[in-house]
């Protein structure tokens, strides 16, 4: 199964929302999720997507599991822990529980670009109540999109 997560924060700390996207190995709908946390970090939004992911593939059972996140430093943090000082230490070492269960968990990160549904989806939720929130399996434009293979060059400045 392959996870695909993102957060989304409007300020740092802000109004923060996570989405995530769970698909068989063949690239098939299996689940999505939309969380508005309320006033976070974007790290920590990112967090907890990820972790809700986990949760949803370990609860169907998955033996095999590629997690994909946009942020690098969280992707740190998921491979290498972080500090029990740290504050987002607690959610870090949520993650970790499911990671260390027993089954196959690699993780990567990925560019924005190829997270673009789940980013649809953390971006979403901003509209709806506070709180997690399934995401119905009739999905439109993104994963049409995603499915397809449908870019959005982004300009990077080079130094």
């Amino acid at each position: 199964m392959k996870i695909n997560t993102d957060g989304a924060s409007r300020g740092n700390p802000g109004l923060a929302t996570a989405g995530g996207v769970l698909q068989d190995n063949e690239g098939r709908w299996c689940g999505g999720f939309s969380l508005n946390i309320g006033r976070s970090s974007a790290p920590m939004a990112e967090l907890w997507g990820a972790y809700y992911g986990l949760y949803l593939a370990w609860e169907r059972k998955s033996s095999h599991i590629e997690l994909e996140v946009d942020s690098e430093i969280v992707v740190g943090f998921l491979k290498t822990g972080i500090s029990d000082h740290h504050p987002l230490s607690f959610l870090v070492r949520l993650c970790h529980g499911f990671i260390s269960k027993d089954w196959r968990v690699r993780i990567f990160h990925v560019y924005r670009e190829a997270n673009r549904f789940a980013d649809g989806l953390a971006n979403y939720v901003f509209s709806l109540p506070l709180g997690f929130h399934f995401v119905p399996n009739v999905v439109d434009l993104f994963w049409k999109e995603d499915n397809l293979g449908v870019t959005c060059p982004r300009q990077i400045p080079v130094h």
